[in-house]
């Protein structure tokens, strides 16, 4: 569609162009990958609304675990949250470049944004509680994933699912039990298969399972997240005259 509306070095693709290329290429790359970690910004506003947290008793918030498509006012709160938190690691990653938590995932870094991501996750249980062991059990999966294609690693991937699916079962949360269990033959068909192109579907798909799952409740993260795919495909189409290579972290 972007092709036919502005067709490459045409005098509005040329215009176009030229005002992406100004945007900092660095400052781009650190932003994109933060997406998973405003998921989990967005899953948590979702269990505060949903389930009684004990740091949040004092609020006394109306719990309800039967609403989607959430767009209410106090959704500003989550908001906020996601665009205080890109400002700062925005921020911090260009103050601190070489701090390797910040770096993007390279297979040869013990360190990297999807792990800082995740062990945040795990800080979060003690702040969050149990309600946050699904999504830490994901992140950890999808690290996993990145770190090595190997056989072992797709097995890890493959027992951490299940265990997503029966924890998330067992505490009736119903985002990432049908997550996992929709991701389960995704990563069962890459440990049959041991295609790399499947392994990369895979990385991908997981991000946008926990995505859209998340969107049926926060409807303003899906508004957000529909928001950071445009932009970055008209992004790569009007810089690299490419297509994104959409939730790529590496």
């Amino acid at each position: 569609m972007i092709r036919k509306i502005f067709p490459i070095d045409s005098k509005q693709f040329n215009y176009l162009r030229n005002i992406f290329k100004s945007f900092d290429k660095s400052n781009l790359d650190n932003f994109e990958i933060l997406f998973p970690i405003w998921c989990m910004f967005a899953f948590q506003h979702y269990i505060i609304k949903s389930y009684n947290i004990t740091i949040f008793s004092f609020m006394e918030i109306d719990l309800n675990t039967n609403y989607t498509f959430s767009l209410i006012a106090e959704d500003l709160i989550g908001v906020t949250n996601i665009f205080f938190h890109t400002i700062c690691f925005l921020w911090l990653m260009k103050k601190f470049p070489s701090f390797a938590p910040f770096k993007t995932l390279k297979n040869d870094s013990k360190m990297n944004f999807l792990l800082f991501t995740t062990l945040y996750c795990l800080v979060d249980i003690f702040i969050f509680g149990k309600m946050m062991i699904g999504f830490f059990l994901m992140l950890l999966s999808l690290y996993v994933l990145y770190r090595s294609q190997s056989l072992k690693s797709l097995f890890i991937c493959l027992a951490l699912s299940v265990m997503t699916l029966i924890f998330s079962q067992s505490v009736s949360e119903p985002i990432l039990s049908t997550g996992a269990a929709i991701f389960l033959p995704i990563i069962i068909l890459c440990i049959i298969l041991r295609s790399k192109i499947m392994i990369s579907y895979a990385q991908k798909n997981l991000l946008l399972i926990m995505f859209i799952f998340i969107s049926t409740k926060e409807l303003w993260f899906g508004f957000m997240g529909m928001s950071y795919f445009i932009f970055f495909n008209l992004y790569y189409y009007f810089v690299d005259k490419s297509n994104y290579n959409w939730l790529k972290l590496d």
